[in-house]
């Protein structure tokens, strides 16, 4: 059965929808983290921030790379990178004292 799924793009939509959820649910908790900044002013959401900001890019991005091949070897540095940092901005967030 899973063949016959691939074979009709499928599994290509479903991982389409999710690229395109998963942006919107980044963009959708970068605003949330915006706004609870500007009421608590607390500096551990500023790294949180960033965070999911470069989580819904690294998203689009791979959604972009998927629909429109772009085939380019800054990428294959970059989005690691990325998500190395995506990693290490929520870790501060975490232990950050103020």
């Amino acid at each position: 059965m899973a063949p016959y799924l691939a074979g009709n793009g499928l599994f290509d939509l479903v991982e389409n929808l999710l690229f395109v959820a998963g942006t919107i649910f980044a963009a959708i908790l970068t605003a949330l983290s915006i706004s609870a900044y500007r009421n608590t002013h607390l500096k551990k959401l500023l790294y949180a921030i960033i965070a999911f900001l470069l989580f819904g890019i690294f998203l689009f991005y791979e959604y972009l790379e998927y629909s429109i091949p772009l085939d380019n070897p800054f990428t294959d540095i970059l989005l690691p990178s990325m998500a190395l940092s995506i990693l290490v901005l929520f870790f501060l967030a975490i232990v950050k004292k103020r």
